[in-house]
């Protein structure tokens, strides 16, 4: 871990690193947000909060709004908001820019597959259009829609 002026650098596997502001939230055991474990990272001691992020991750979620919520081994979960922030939370592979708030990026070094939820196989088929009839909302930010 780096801790910079205005921002926290979380290196991962040598070739991933997360970048994200001080307001990004740290608790034990819950990701709710009014836990009372809940806390922002600055309001723990440094040593405190590096020993908590130094250890295997379990789920890093990334969503559509622009937040993510990382478990770790020890229990921890880092929590960074969706909403605009003084530091953006940018995820990196090499020099690449992965993942930002604003979503994935579209020029990313790792093709994308499409892969059966239930068999865990490739699917090779071309995907299909949807009929015509359904009013989907492509723009929509919403995972129903």
């Amino acid at each position: 871990m780096a801790w910079r002026l205005e921002e926290v650098e979380l290196v991962i596997d040598r070739d991933f690193r997360l970048i994200f502001g001080y307001d990004a939230e740290l608790s034990t055991r819950s990701s709710v947000e009014r836990y009372s474990g809940r806390r922002a990272i600055v309001d723990r001691d440094r040593s405190q909060s590096q020993g908590l992020l130094r250890s295997e991750i379990l789920s890093p979620v990334f969503f559509k709004s622009g937040g993510v919520r990382i478990a770790f081994r020890t229990g921890s979960i880092l929590s960074l908001p969706d909403r605009p922030m003084k530091t953006p939370t940018v995820l990196y592979s090499g020099l690449s820019i992965l993942w930002t708030q604003g979503g994935i990026s579209t020029e990313i070094e790792y093709p994308v597959r499409r892969v059966d939820p239930w068999t865990g196989e490739l699917v090779t088929t071309r995907e299909w259009p949807p009929p015509p009839d359904l009013d989907l909302d492509y723009e929509s930010d919403d995972i129903n829609d």
